[in-house]
């Protein structure tokens, strides 16, 4: 029997452009994601019985067992001498534009990858990710990226870390809801990567193109972003709830955090560069 706890990290879009929409209804994107030190764990035991079970307890999931991406990833590559169990502590709100179900997925394909000794490659994997969702390819390549076309085309960069004030309004948005109503009434102009250097520069500069949609249709992530853009760069992540405030020495985080607006659960997060789940096994 084998038994290990991965980590499985969040990751915030540090800015989001949507290009255009493609003939099978899906948009392409220009983002960069980079992870953030908040993580779930996934504690995963392995037992050798020819019975090819797989038991998950995850109190976060509200449907059918069989519908979890978790157990969707692990019966893709479970060999089928083995049984699984696996347990859930979840840190990451669920529908938060923080990718965690994205993360989850991939974790659970990088921890059987690893235990289980089959040796594949991050583009094998990457392969398999996508068919659980667009973000999964993103935690499997396991660097700071810029991610392009439907989440296909991943660039890895280094950025030196970012510390952040993460704020959930308690909110729950579906990214299928999002994408389905959103109107795209402008071509946003696709930035050339490789010649592109300062990255910093651009994190500044670009914002998320859902933005101005998400906001008018919940007031409540409205109030939230411009109350954090009075002290400064701040943006919602992906097709939110979530909103990051970018620290600096000049923003007085104690003033922000004892006036945020009701109900907002805040974390004080730093980028990271490499998915520690992906390096587990090293």
């Amino acid at each position: 029997m084998t038994s290990k706890i991965f980590y499985s990290p969040a990751k915030i879009n540090l800015f989001l452009k949507v290009i255009n929409k493609r003939k099978d209804g899906y948009h392409n994107l220009q983002s960069l994601f980079t992870y953030i030190d908040l993580y779930d764990e996934i504690k995963i035991t392995l037992k050798k019985d020819n019975k090819n079970l797989i038991k998950i307890n995850n109190p976060s999931i509200n449907c059918p067992t069989d519908e979890d991406l978790i157990f969707k990833a692990c019966k893709m590559l479970l060999p089928k001498n083995f049984s699984a169990e696996i347990n859930v502590k979840k840190n990451i709100p669920d529908g938060a534009g923080l990718g965690g179900g994205s993360s989850n997925a991939a974790t659970m394909l990088i921890a059987i990858n690893v235990l289980c000794n089959l040796n594949l490659s991050q583009e094998d994997l990457g392969n398999i990710g996508i068919n659980l969702g667009a973000d999964v390819p993103f935690f499997i390549y396991d660097n700071t990226a810029i991610v392009e076309g439907v989440g296909d085309k991943i660039t890895p960069i280094e950025l030196a870390p970012i510390k952040l004030l993460l704020c959930y309004p308690n909110i729950k948005i579906s990214t299928k809801d999002v994408f389905t109503s959103y109107k795209l009434t402008n071509k946003s102009k696709e930035l050339k990567i490789t010649a592109l250097s300062n990255f910093e520069d651009l994190i500044d500069e670009l914002g998320n193109d859902l933005e101005a949609f998400v906001r008018q249709k919940n007031s409540t992530i409205n109030d939230l972003l411009s109350y954090l853009q009075q002290f400064g760069v701040a943006k919602l992540t992906g097709t939110g709830s979530s909103c990051f405030l970018i620290l600096n020495e000049t923003i007085n985080l104690n003033e922000v955090k004892d006036n945020l607006p009701k109900n907002v659960k805040f974390y004080e997060v730093t980028s990271v560069n490499y998915n520690i789940a992906y390096n587990a096994k090293h």
